[in-house]
C-alpha cells in the first residue's frame, strides 16, 4: 500500500468533482506531514507520470492537482473522467454493483468473440485468473515488488 493511498482514497470518496485543499488538510488525511519539499517546490505536486507516489495516488484516484499556492499552503484537486469505484485497503477495487444478467452475457459473448474460448465455465476461470493475478500484481507493486510477468514500453532512444 502507498502512504500516499489514504488521499486517494478520500478523493476518491469525495461526490463533487473538486477539492480546494490546505496543506494541513491533506496531512489530516494521510496522517503524517507532508515532506518539506511539497512546502518549498511546486513540481512536487506536478501531475507527470512517473514514479513519484504522491502523483500516482492522486492520478490513480482519477484526480488532477492546480492551482498550487505554495505562500498560502494550498491546492485544488480536479477530478478527471468519471468517479472510480471505491479502493479497498489493498488498493483493489470492492463495493462495486452486481452487473445484470443481460451485461453478463453480453460480456461471455465478447470473451467469445475475442478469445475463441466458447465453453462459459473456461471463460470465467480464464477471467477470475487474470483478475486475480492483476490484483495481486497491483498489491506487490504497492509493496514495492513487481509483477514477473509485466512488460515495460520500449523506450524511445533519441541517438
Amino acid at each position: 500500500m502507498s502512504k500516499y493511498e489514504p488521499l486517494a482514497r478520500y478523493l476518491n470518496g469525495l461526490e463533487r468533482d473538486s477539492w480546494d485543499a490546505k496543506f494541513p488538510d491533506i496531512e489530516r488525511v494521510l496522517g503524517f506531514d507532508l515532506p518539506k519539499s511539497a512546502y518549498t517546490y511546486p513540481a512536487w505536486w506536478s501531475n507527470q507520470d512517473g514514479h513519484h507516489s504522491q502523483t500516482r495516488g492522486w492520478r490513480d484516484a482519477g484526480w488532477e492537482t492546480c492551482n498550487v499556492n505554495l505562500p498560502d499552503k494550498r491546492i485544488r484537486f480536479v477530478r478527471i473522467g468519471k468517479r472510480k469505484p471505491a479502493l479497498a485497503k489493498t488498493g483493489t477495487i470492492e463495493n462495486q454493483s452486481r452487473p445484470s444478467d443481460r451485461e453478463i452475457e453480453k460480456l461471455i459473448a465478447s470473451a467469445r468473440e475475442l478469445t475463441g474460448i466458447e465453453d462459459r465455465e473456461t471463460i470465467m476461470a480464464t477471467a477470475l485468473r487474470h483478475l486475480i493475478q492483476a490484483e495481486a500484481a497491483k498489491g506487490l507493486a504497492a509493496l514495492g515488488g513487481s509483477d514477473h510477468q509485466a512488460k515495460a514500453p520500449e523506450r524511445r532512444r533519441f541517438w
